[in-house]
């Protein structure tokens, strides 16, 4: 296939425009229209070569896209916990590191369970933007006072079965960790709250001031490293080798995110070095270029 084909299947693939090629190539709009048509009288050599560049700079990045989602035990163990909340109208908690993996396992849910709403807090949120959130998710108008708010969201939600997900839950202040407990004993509705391990500590309080909080979480979970059988799992899937499981493992010290990287930046450095396939080798190299 010559240059020209391959930059027209990019440009289709991708939706771009000779305005996008121009931007991230250097070259004019109007050499690279003539370029494509033959009627380009300059240094074709030059231009073939920056096109030639920029095709191949594409095709790594979309080697080094994020992984398929592989049935991991996060994925499961936060499946699980949030099916228990939704079906029985509890409250549960699921904790762990960042990086595990656990804010694509709770888009995943609400992708299979459309009657669940996912929340995602930031350490800006407040108990009022919370609540402003979870009013517009529920298709109303976002606006009102603590007390409007929270009286037409609880009648929005009131014997509706779903599910409330919160995702970064640690971000959240006492008070709108509170106000996430009155909807939950004022509705039925079944609460998942997600975050890191200090979560734990927020819901009961630093001297366990907030026993009447934590006393209402019915199911938890410590969310810790991935398996072995998780990592081959995530190998098979995107069709690496699963006896290097034990080194990706050991190099990425567990973390989902970590392992994400190492996995799709050690197939291009692989390919950079002119190997056919990943090795231990290139996985301690990758390692090394990766933060911890």
């Amino acid at each position: 296939m010559d240059i020209k084909t391959q930059l027209r299947e990019l440009m289709q693939r991708n939706n771009y425009s000779i305005a996008h090629i121009s931007t991230a190539t250097g070259i004019a709009k109007s050499t690279i229209s003539m370029w494509m048509n033959g009627n380009y009288n300059g240094k074709i050599d030059k231009i073939t070569d920056k096109i030639n560049n920029f095709i191949q700079r594409e095709k790594e990045r979309t080697d080094n896209e994020e992984l398929p989602i592989a049935d991991i035990s996060i994925l499961k163990y936060i499946f699980e916990i949030g099916r228990l909340c939704h079906t029985k109208g509890k409250i549960g908690v699921c904790a762990g590191k960042a990086g595990l993996g656990k804010t694509v396992a709770v888009k995943e849910y609400t992708k299979q369970y459309l009657d669940s709403i996912l929340i995602e807090s930031d350490s800006g949120y407040t108990a009022k933007s919370l609540l402003l959130e979870i009013h517009k998710r529920l298709g109303l108008s976002g606006k009102g006072s603590v007390y409007d708010l929270m009286g037409e969201v609880v009648n929005k939600l009131n014997n509706s079965g779903r599910l409330l997900i919160i995702d970064e839950a640690e971000n959240l202040p006492y008070r709108a960790l509170e106000i996430t407990r009155r909807i939950h004993d004022k509705t039925g509705v079944g609460v998942l709250l997600v975050g890191r391990h200090i979560l734990f500590e927020n819901l009961r309080g630093f001297n366990n001031q907030y026993d009447q909080l934590y006393s209402r979480v019915k199911y938890h979970k410590f969310l810790d490293k991935l398996l072995i059988q998780d990592v081959i799992k995530i190998l098979e899937l995107t069709g690496q080798n699963p006896a290097l499981a034990e080194t990706y493992l050991m190099y990425s010290d567990g973390n989902t995110r970590k392992l994400e990287h190492l996995i799709t930046h050690s197939i291009s450095i692989a390919r950079f070095n002119g190997k056919a396939e990943v090795d231990g080798a290139v996985i301690k190299k990758t390692s090394k270029l990766l933060m911890a």
